[in-house]
């Protein structure tokens, strides 16, 4: 039996949207055993108890078997994609599976959000769609992420004072606007230049490059560059520009958290 959980993209600018993500976790529960194990190649993970998705797991059922389990990432962690959200609902879905027992989705919400107070991003991973998601595709963008070499020392990114409405944020990007984008959604509301001193390079060379708008994915260091899709050479564009970091394209995810054979 195995676990699927996306990651997601949000933002402390837009509060209230959130994009499911094609980079995730699977977790594959293999046999029962005398103490919790956790096989990983993240040297940074813990393998024993104390790692957060059977912590979490223990805390809702503390009596649950111990297994062996076997986890898979494609998430970065760190990087502001949603890392721990997706340990957390691994840990609440791995207590579904070894239960046989199915949450509504209201109910393992409001546990996920015990740990993970966002409401949007919750529903965004347990659904796999969402506003933003759905209007980026009606709108036929690209989204590339930037991840820099050397993540930022301090992890405090700016603080914005006046939350972009979801409902604009989402018509600038249907229709491609540029203009609004840039002013009403600057990178500089999102990031100090404490925190990431080449950001704004970054958002320079995005529009250079036939860009839309690049904005700072939960609490960064990535960097989520929106360009038209049918713009085929955005990516290539971008990289003789940025040599600080790297690109990679990211696609909606292909479902949300689920439980298979």
């Amino acid at each position: 039996m195995k676990i699927w959980v996306p990651g997601v993209i949000t933002s402390k600018l837009a509060p209230t949207l959130a994009v499911p993500i094609d980079w995730g976790l699977e977790l594959a529960i293999e046999r029962e055993s005398l103490d919790w194990h956790i096989d990983c190649a993240d040297p940074a993970l813990a393998t024993d108890q104390s790692n957060l998705i059977i912590t979490i797991a223990q805390s809702l059922a503390p009596d649950l078997v111990p297994h062996q389990l076997r986890l898979t990432q494609t998430l970065p962690i760190g990087q502001g994609l949603g890392s721990s959200l997706a340990a957390t609902v691994a840990g609440v879905t791995l207590v579904e599976a070894l239960t046989h027992t199915r949450m509504g989705q209201a109910t393992k919400a409001a546990e996920i959000a015990v740990y993970e107070p966002a409401p949007a991003a919750i529903a965004a991973v347990l659904t796999g769609t969402s506003a933003a998601g759905a209007a980026m595709a009606d709108a036929g963008l690209q989204a590339v992420l930037y991840l820099p070499t050397q993540p930022p020392a301090a992890a405090v990114p700016a603080q914005p004072s006046a939350p972009v409405a979801a409902k604009a944020l989402l018509a600038a990007l249907t229709r491609r606007d540029r203009t609004w984008l840039q002013r009403h959604f600057p990178l500089s509301a999102q990031v100090s230049p404490t925190y990431f001193p080449h950001a704004e390079m970054v958002s320079r060379a995005v529009l250079a490059a036939g860009g839309l708008t690049c904005l700072v994915s939960g609490n960064g260091p990535a960097l989520l560059c929106l360009a038209p899709a049918d713009h085929l050479s955005f990516v290539t564009e971008l990289s003789a520009t940025l040599q600080a970091g790297r690109l990679v394209p990211v696609g909606a995810a292909p479902s949300g958290t689920r439980i298979y054979a």
